[in-house]
């Protein structure tokens, strides 16, 4: 009979999470999720609500980090959030109509093109040349981008906030994870309550991973600030460049064993 993960486990679960999500920007989710639902054999919706409620401590570390090192443009991060909340609202209903495998399929398809541009050109111009009220459209633009994967895909809205900053905007990479954790730490909030109505979240096992994964974003906000902007880049190049593999490879998999039915809205978490 398989033993149950002790506190040992559960808490070097959450510091994985919070490492991750403090150097790269990103919620954490990526490596927690398939980390619950393997090690801690959590069913994967309750890792799903369970990794949400340890993204918003450990993007709350991350941010307040990076606030203390680099500064935080709020203005960006009101002008993503706008869009991030309407596009994770419509992803989880348009997802009801969409086959879910071959959206994961192209998202993973997506990401992998964004590394390989990452890691190809070293010194980035933004596409567009914009200020003011344009740049604030375009910032809710990304929003939408990243709102509508999350809600549709149940991943982190980062990997689409800190490339599109960098890439369309020429936002600088330690401001645009900055940027990306302050969103994710309330888009996280509203989709960790979502998921403890359903009754998807593991409290007892957060009670361990949270203590784990504060200091250890604020570990990772404080790695990715004493690193050139250049190898940040990189870093988080290839962590996208190994979650877009993935996305392919199981929904290709998926697809083959014919399982392309749409993805259920309780399914939709923000990552």
């Amino acid at each position: 009979m398989a033993h149950a993960p002790g506190p040992g486990t559960m808490s070097l679960t959450g510091a994985v999470g919070g490492v991750f999500s403090g150097l790269t920007g990103v919620g954490g989710g990526a490596l927690m999720v398939p980390l619950m639902t393997g090690v801690l054999k959590m069913r994967q919706h309750t890792a799903h609500g369970t990794s949400l409620v340890i993204i918003v401590f450990a993007a709350i570390a991350g941010s307040l980090t990076y606030m203390a090192n680099e500064g935080v443009l709020w203005g960006l991060v009101a002008a993503l959030l706008a869009g991030s909340l309407i596009g994770a609202y419509t992803g989880a209903r348009v997802v009801q109509h969409v086959p879910g495998m071959r959206l994961r399929q192209a998202f993973g398809v997506f990401l992998l093109i964004v590394a390989v541009r990452l890691l190809l050109v070293r010194d980035l111009d933004p596409m567009f040349d914009v200020s003011g009220a344009s740049e604030w459209l375009a910032g809710a633009g990304i929003g939408l981008a990243g709102g509508l994967a999350a809600g549709a895909l149940g991943v982190g809205g980062g990997a689409i906030f800190v490339p599109g900053l960098v890439i369309l905007l020429g936002t600088g990479q330690h401001a645009a994870q900055g940027v990306s954790l302050e969103v994710i730490v309330l888009t996280a909030i509203v989709g960790a309550a979502t998921h403890h109505r359903h009754g998807d979240v593991d409290f007892r096992a957060a009670r361990w991973m949270v203590p784990a994964a504060i200091p250890a974003g604020v570990a990772g906000g404080l790695i990715a600030s004493a690193l050139d902007a250049n190898v940040l880049q990189r870093i988080f190049a290839v962590v996208i460049l190994a979650v877009g593999a993935q996305m392919v490879i199981s929904g290709t998999r998926a697809i083959r064993r014919g399982r392309i039915e749409p993805l259920r809205a309780s399914e939709a978490g923000i990552e």
